[in-house]
C-alpha cells in the first residue's frame, strides 16, 4: 500500500496529549483524519479542526470494526500510563491494542496500524549505551511490561495486518501535563529534583517531531515481519524489523531538563539531587492517596521504578537512516515554544 498526502487515518486516543497533536499534524499535511473517542463533547475541538468523530471504546471490538475498513491507516495512540492495579494496564494497553488490530485484520483490505508504544517496553539503558531496536526487551515497570505485551499482541496479526511500532522516550510539548510539573517546579521553587546523587542520560522527543516520525512510518516504514512475529531471531526482539525509536537532536542529563525549563521561563533554577529513598517514600504515599481517591497518582511506585533506573537513552539512527527523519528544531527552541504555550493557556 502506497501512502501519501491525501491518505485517510483513524486516530485512537485523539483527545490526549499525543493524539490531539497528531490529528492537527496530519490535517496540516493534507490527510483526511477521523477520531475514535469515548466522549464526543470533550472531543468537540477536534471536530472544529475538521476531523469527524466516531464514538467507541477500545473494549468494544464492534465499534472499532465498524470504522476500521474505511481508512488507510489506524494510528493507535490510546493507552493507559498510570493505574491503580496492574490489570488495568492489561485491559487498556494489551486487550485494547488486540481489539484494534483484530478489527483491522477483519477487513477485506486491512489498514496499516501504527502502534504508539514506549521506550519503557524495552526497559532502561546503561549510561553511554543507548537502547537500539535490536536489543533484548527487559521492562522494569508494570506499565512497560504492558506496552511490550501490547506490541506482541499486535505482532500476532502480522500475517494479516501491516503493523509498525514507534517507541518514544520522554515526550513533551503543547498540551503535555506530565512535563508541566517540571516547569512549575522551576517557576515556583527554582528547583528541579533529581532522584539520587548521580547524573544519568535521558532521551526526549518533542511531540511535533514524534508526529512527523509517525507520519513517515505510516507512509514509508517497514512493518513487523510476519515470519518473526511469534519468536525472536538471532537474539533480537521478534518485532524489531517494524519498530522505530525516535528522539530529539541530542541526549541530555536528567538535570538539564530543569536548566532547559528555567531558560525557557527566563529564570534561574537549580538541579537538586535527593536520596532515592525520598522518591520511594513519595511513590508509596502516592499509591496510598491514589487508592483512597480512586485515581492513580502522578508519582507512584511504578513510576519510581522507572525514575531510579540507570538511564533512559535510545538511538534513533534507524529512523534517520531509513526514513530521513530529523528533528525540526533544537531542544532550546522546543522548550521555549512549550513554555509559551503553557503561558497562553494559563497553565503557568
Amino acid at each position: 500500500m502506497s501512502l501519501s498526502k491525501g491518505s485517510s487515518a483513524l486516530v485512537t486516543g485523539a483527545t490526549g496529549f499525543v493524539g490531539s497533536n497528531l490529528v492537527a499534524h496530519l490535517l496540516q499535511h493534507g490527510w483526511e483524519v477521523s477520531c475514535l473517542v469515548r466522549d464526543l463533547a470533550r472531543a468537540a475541538p477536534l471536530q472544529q479542526l475538521g476531523a469527524p468523530l466516531y464514538k467507541g471504546t477500545l473494549a468494544d471490538l464492534r465499534s472499532i470494526a465498524r470504522q476500521a475498513g474505511h481508512f488507510d491507516v489506524i494510528f493507535h495512540v490510546a493507552g493507559r500510563v498510570r493505574a491503580l492495579r496492574d490489570d488495568q494496564f492489561t485491559t487498556d494497553n494489551v486487550e485494547g491494542t488486540r481489539n484494534v488490530v483484530a478489527a483491522a485484520a477483519a477487513q477485506s483490505q486491512p489498514p496499516v496500524v501504527i502502534l504508539v508504544s514506549s521506550l519503557a517496553a524495552g526497559g532502561p539503558s546503561q549510561p553511554g549505551a543507548p537502547s537500539r531496536e535490536t536489543d533484548n526487551d527487559r521492562p522494569i515497570s508494570a506499565y512497560g511490561a504492558s506496552k511490550l505485551a501490547a506490541e506482541r499482541a499486535a505482532a500476532q496479526f502480522a500475517e494479516e495486518v501491516p503493523v509498525s511500532i514507534v517507541r518514544p522516550p520522554i515526550i513533551f510539548g503543547p498540551a503535555d501535563k506530565a512535563s508541566l510539573a517540571i516547569f512549575r517546579g522551576i517557576q515556583l521553587l527554582r528547583v528541579h529534583a533529581i532522584p539520587g546523587f548521580r547524573s544519568f542520560p535521558v532521551s526526549l522527543v518533542h511531540v511535533a517531531d514524534l508526529c512527523d516520525a509517525m507520519m513517515r512510518i505510516a507512509e514509508q516504514g517497514t512493518r513487523v515481519a510476519a515470519a518473526n512475529a511469534g519468536a525472536s531471531k538471532n537474539g533480537a526482539p521478534a518485532t524489531y524489523a517494524g519498530t522505530y525509536h525516535v528522539a530529539a537532536e541530542r541526549t541530555i542529563a536528567y538535570g538539564e531538563l530543569g536548566q532547559l525549563a528555567a531558560q525557557s521561563l527566563g529564570c534561574a533554577g537549580i538541579a537538586l539531587p535527593l536520596p532515592k529513598a525520598l522518591f520511594w517514600l513519595a511513590g508509596g504515599l502516592g499509591e496510598v492517596f491514589g487508592r483512597l481517591r480512586g485515581r492513580p497518582a502522578v508519582l507512584n511506585l511504578d513510576k519510581v521504578r522507572e525514575a531510579v533506573a540507570p538511564a533512559w537513552e535510545c538511538s534513533d539512527e534507524k529512523i534517520r537512516r531509513e526514513l530521513d527523519y530529523q528533528p525540526a528544531a533544537p531542544l532550546e527552541q522546543r522548550f521555549a515554544e512549550t513554555a509559551q504555550w503553557y503561558r497562553e493557556q494559563g497553565w503557568l
